[in-house]
């Protein structure tokens, strides 16, 4: 026995919440003063840069005291 899936409703709904999400994200961004298709930097390499100078001041300052 086979269930019988009317597969365009189930399309549409689809559609129809994967647009919503998106218009969303859209608009929170764009409320939030953010552009949404811009490419973010990632923050592995923006923590990193951030680390270094502070741990090589620090070892510059631990000898000469």
């Amino acid at each position: 026995m086979r269930i019988l899936v009317p597969w365009k409703p189930v399309v549409l709904v689809w559609g129809l919440l994967s647009g919503m999400i998106l218009v969303s994200f859209v608009a929170s961004s764009l409320l939030a003063g953010k552009d949404p298709f811009a490419p973010r930097a990632k923050k592995t390499g923006v923590t990193q840069t951030a680390q270094q100078p502070s741990q090589s001041h620090k070892a510059a300052q631990t000898p000469s005291r």
